[in-house]
């Protein structure tokens, strides 16, 4: 029944900071524009795979196929099948972080083992030191569960932590710390690792570590986690996913690995909510980390080189600054010497060029000056929306 002034619908509180997320807006636009004037985007602004170049291995496909064909279609254990949990033991042990199967949980998504972290663990009046720039689901659920967002600052260019400053925000009421690396939106990796762990056993603070792209890293070391540090096993939660390693994003799984008890915990918080992440996807999901890997290196590799082309077209171009990025499949350019901040930037090229980038300011005001650019997009696709930007900056 519809609601009026005389009847207004009695949400809760808690949902008083609702918006939509500030990260998609410039997808929303894109996608009105698109409707009402009938010309094609190019889609920079997707945090997404496009193209036929970066769809998941034929293997993976299969093995839903399969399991859906075999009847896989009906509940399973909440914390996830037993041998998806173990081959994901497993690959927390490669990155050196002694797991088992009790440490690992299933989720609907990255997104999913973030939520319900911060669900589980964060209490009114606690605070969660929270990167800036940084990805706003984090802060949308520490709001959510009354914590307190306290922004560290990353410092440009790397985006690593002030360890001074970071040690200046710690309080007694610090909970958590939330680091990403390689990170969302710039794409570099998140160093001083021995001195954040320090940090964190000091002044018994959990980190939530958000490792989505630890596949699609480009330095020769590879990817490092901080749970790996010594004592951080059980002070720390390693979240990850299938949707990036291995392009499954409309699959909906991830997972993550923490203490026992905490696993425990969470299950019961994931039981009691989506019961369990569908059958046929973890099938699907077991055959992508157990079965052929070679696909993952050509994808970085394709990744690489198209990093590098977008790299190198931008940082031509009059008033951007581009670095390349240590990881993900994102750019951070700083667009401060076109004399437009980020938002503008943003509305200028889309609404003008009809190529859409996200404003560096919907990630924090330390993303000011820049816009984000996800290259994982066909080749003359990629090269027709550089294009558009370029001429859209000559139109200046």
């Amino acid at each position: 029944m519809a609601t009026s002034a005389s009847n207004p619908l009695r949400l809760s509180s808690r949902t008083d900071h609702f918006v939509l997320p500030k990260q998609w807006a410039a997808m929303r636009k894109a996608k009105q524009q698109e409707e009402e004037s009938g010309k094609a985007i190019i889609h920079f602004e997707k945090g997404d795979f496009q193209g036929d170049d970066l769809k998941p291995a034929d293997n993976v496909i299969e093995a839903a196929q399969k399991a859906l064909t075999d009847g896989h279609v009906r509940y399973v254990p909440g914390p996830g099948l037993p041998e998806l949990r173990d081959a994901i033991a497993e690959e927390a042990t490669k990155r050196g972080r002694p797991t088992e199967r009790e440490e690992v949980l299933v989720t609907m998504g990255a997104k999913h083992a973030l939520t319900q972290s911060l669900l589980t663990l964060i209490d009114t009046g606690d605070e969660v030191i929270f990167p800036n720039p940084g990805y706003p689901p984090d802060e949308f659920w520490i709001t959510y569960a009354g914590g307190r967002v306290v922004y560290a600052p990353l410092v440009e260019p790397d985006y690593n932590f002030d360890l001074d400053s970071l040690k200046n925000l710690v309080s007694e009421k610090t909970k958590m710390l939330i680091i990403n690396s390689p990170q969302r939106p710039n794409g570099m990796a998140v160093g001083d690792l021995d001195k954040l762990a320090e940090i964190a056993i000091e002044n018994n603070i959990i980190v939530l570590t958000d490792e989505i792209f630890s596949h699609m890293v480009y330095n020769p070391d590879g990817h490092q986690t901080i749970a790996a540090q010594p004592g951080m096993a059980d002070q720390s939660i390693l979240v990850d996913t299938f949707s990036k390693t291995y392009r499954m994003t409309g699959f909906r799984i991830g997972w993550c690995v923490a203490s026992k008890e905490l696993i425990t915990t969470m299950d019961i918080f994931q039981q009691n909510s989506v019961t369990n992440v569908p059958a046929f996807v973890q099938y699907a999901a077991l055959e992508a980390i157990t079965g052929p890997q070679d696909h993952v290196g050509e994808m970085v590799e394709t990744l690489r080189r198209k990093r590098d082309y977008t790299v190198e077209r931008l940082s031509k171009m009059d008033g951007v600054e581009c670095q390349a990025p240590d990881g993900s499949f994102y750019v951070f350019p700083d667009i401060r010497g076109t004399g437009m901040n980020s938002q503008q930037f943003a509305d200028y090229m889309v609404e003008q060029h009809q190529v859409a980038v996200v404003a560096g300011v919907a990630f924090g005001d330390q993303g000011e000056g820049h816009i984000r650019l996800t290259y994982a997009l066909p080749d003359d696709q990629l090269e027709e929306g550089l294009d558009r930007i370029e001429q859209g900056l000559a139109n200046l």
